[in-house]
């Protein structure tokens, strides 16, 4: 019996054409914009020699801020293969324009609230920003939050007021290395419209941490449930091995569950919250 495709929620792609789609780097983690790129036929080429179906291309704010072109334009010409998230300043006076233009103009299926906030509260929970939320469900766009541990609390609150939007959540917020902060995120599993993103970082995380990650894929499986729960490569951020060494991982990793919480894991989950990657399954 074959393996089943997968979809990689979480990939982030770098044109090699610098005029066409300049560099507009915002200090954050490094340089592996620089170190390792991989564009959308890259990527797609490594999905092929791995098995995996369907990807999300995450806007990579650490390669091009704001400008959400080389993921948008590259989604829209392999739509059977791509969905893409885009990210935006949301504390600016436009910004509702301009979730407009990348979504409903630009074919943009997500949006990626990146609050990251090295410390202390970020405007996460800033109420002139929640027309953002109400915008993107309108326009039909899956939200996606971006956050370190100690800004749990702060998707506590809005996941509060939103408690209707479903909303993935990137890298588990890089909660689970810890005891104290992975004991919160599983809390945050009482508010059924949360989604958690496994990463490499988690799964690699866990290994360090237990040996193994089947037994944090099982505490999280009985948590939130597999509907809940996907995975994602991290891939070309993640470049310390092949794509297809990321994908062996997760495969890996979620090995142990049975076939119906493998499927939810590795690819169902992901197409619920992006239909139009149910469209493209097992298409061209």
């Amino acid at each position: 019996m074959s393996e089943p495709g997968l979809v990689d929620t979480h990939t982030h792609v770098v044109s090699s054409d610098h005029e066409r789609y300049p560099l507009t780097p915002r200090e954050l983690s490094g340089t592996w914009y620089l170190d390792a790129p991989a564009s959308a036929r890259d990527l797609a080429e490594a999905m092929d020699e791995s098995g995996v179906d369907q990807a999300i291309l995450v806007q990579g704010v650490g390669a091009y801020t704001y400008d959400n072109r080389y993921a948008a334009d590259s989604a829209a010409e392999n739509p059977r293969r791509f969905a893409a998230a885009c990210c935006i300043d949301v504390e600016a006076s436009d910004a509702l324009d301009t979730l407009a233009h990348w979504i409903g103009e630009r074919g943009m299926t997500g949006i990626r609230l990146f609050a990251l906030s090295r410390e202390g509260p970020s405007w996460l929970i800033d109420e002139r920003t929640f027309p953002i939320w109400n915008r993107a469900t309108e326009l039909g766009a899956h939200v996606i939050v971006t956050i370190l541990p100690h800004q749990l609390g702060e998707l506590d609150r809005v996941l509060t007021r939103f408690p209707d939007i479903p909303v993935s959540l990137d890298h588990c917020a890089f909660a689970l290395a810890a005891t104290d902060s992975g004991a919160k995120l599983l809390a945050l599993a009482k508010h059924s419209n949360l989604h958690l993103k496994v990463s490499t970082h988690v799964l690699d995380d866990a290994i360090t941490a237990e040996g193994s990650a089947h037994p944090l894929v099982r505490r999280l499986v009985d948590a939130f449930g597999a509907e809940r729960l996907m995975w994602g490569s991290d891939f070309c951020q993640t470049h310390d091995r092949s794509y297809p060494a990321l994908v062996s991982l997760a495969r890996e990793a979620f090995g142990k569950l049975d076939a119906v919480e493998q499927e939810a894991c590795l690819s169902g989950t992901a197409r619920k919250l992006w239909p139009s990657l149910t469209i493209g399954a097992g298409g061209e």
